[in-house]
């Protein structure tokens, strides 16, 4: 029957995609992958009554929008406070411990979790009982846009969460980025057209995601790492919530089997000289990576740690974003000019040969200091 071939080609196809971008271990030929996908658009083609929203072939499936909505976040999509050295995460780590002292939490075993920070796009998925049903951009916390129909075309993002009793509804936070190589791709491709050049990665991700036709999302691959998962509190208390989900860490275990792809370069910590460490690392090693990364977030990983330390009205207090420090590089000072603002300021500028900093093609700068300029 119709009906039963579309649910085994539905499956195997959505088993291969996830193999193949999420755990990077595919297992069909992309010949056979193509024949089937095929096979699949034609069944459907024939019996649309039955095509599911689940379905691969409704990641691109979609007619461009005539713009997009505004969609309210069922929990706040906060930003992080940030640290530009190590002195202020030491100092960050001290009113973390006199919170946790002042509920009388015990912090023998303060254990963190490590994750790099990627330098892209946050956006929150929602799924009722198991189905991907909207995704959003974090807007001002509160609100954002639905950009669901773009979303859908992200491969590592699945429609359907990879679980037999999944909850009724369940909220992922993550981050959506375009890897480096894609990136130049993209750009050559603008070259080639004549057409002005993104800026960075992270531009060009925002760019995609806000594009009307999600044929031109996905043909921009984007990619994506999940950090943040959110359950109802009834279903907390049931036979099929994780007896063990009580921990950031055990949130990024759990997002794996839910059919994520999570940074494989997170690391459980016991100290702040392990934290330190990591941030080092990555500091140095960030530059081999096959996407843009600007700093390490840090998070306390027991979640009634994170419940004793709280918010405050714009970020929660048991997470840091530790940025890595500028970058600098020499080049060719051209000219100075000046510029003059509204209100009749002259601020110098200095017009120099190009140079690549974190992304960006840089040739102007604004000058401060009279010694440098002298």
């Amino acid at each position: 029957m119709a009906s039963e071939r579309i649910i085994e080609l539905r499956n195997l196809l959505n088993k291969a995609c996830h193999s193949y971008y999420v755990l990077d271990n595919p297992f069909l030929e992309d010949a056979i992958y193509d024949q089937l996908y095929l096979e699949l658009i034609e069944l459907e083609s024939q019996n649309p009554n039955l095509i599911s929203k689940d379905s691969p072939t409704q990641r691109i499936g979609e007619s461009p929008v005539n713009g997009f909505k505004s969609s309210i976040h069922r929990i706040p999509l906060l930003s992080l406070d940030n640290a530009f050295d190590l002195k202020e995460l030491n100092k960050w780590f001290i009113k973390v411990n006199k919170f946790l002292e002042a509920n009388e939490c015990h912090t023998n075993d303060l254990k963190m979790v490590g994750e790099l920070k990627i330098d892209g796009n946050a956006i929150a998925l929602s799924y009722i009982d198991g189905l991907l049903v909207k995704a959003a951009t974090r807007g001002d916390g509160s609100q954002g846009e639905d950009i669901t129909s773009n979303v859908k075309t992200i491969k590592s993002i699945p429609l359907r969460l990879n679980l037999d009793n999944p909850p009724p509804w369940t909220e992922i936070r993550g981050e959506a980025f375009i890897p480096n190589k894609i990136f130049d791709f993209i750009n050559q491709e603008k070259r080639m057209k004549g057409e002005d050049l993104f800026a960075n990665p992270r531009n060009a991700c925002a760019g995609t995601l806000r594009q009307l036709d999600p044929k031109i999302v996905a043909n921009r691959r984007l990619d994506f790492f999940a950090y943040t998962i959110h359950f109802p509190h009834e279903w907390i208390n049931t036979n099929n919530y994780p007896n063990k989900h009580s921990s950031q860490w055990d949130s990024l275990e759990w997002l794996k089997q839910a059919g994520f792809k999570v940074n494989p370069n997170s690391e459980l910590m016991t100290d702040l000289e392990k934290v330190q460490a990591f941030y080092k690392k990555w500091n140095k090693e960030r530059f081999q990576l096959p996407y843009a990364t600007d700093g390490v977030v840090i998070k306390l990983n027991d979640f009634n740690h994170q419940i004793s330390t709280g918010f405050t009205q714009k970020a929660p207090r048991w997470a840091i974003a530790l940025k890595y420090p500028a970058e600098e590089a020499p080049t060719k000072l051209l000219k100075l000019t000046y510029q003059v603002g509204r209100s009749g300021t002259v601020t110098p500028v200095a017009e120099f040969e190009p140079v690549l900093l974190a992304g960006t093609k840089v040739s102007r700068a604004t000058v401060h200091n009279a010694n440098r300029i002298a």
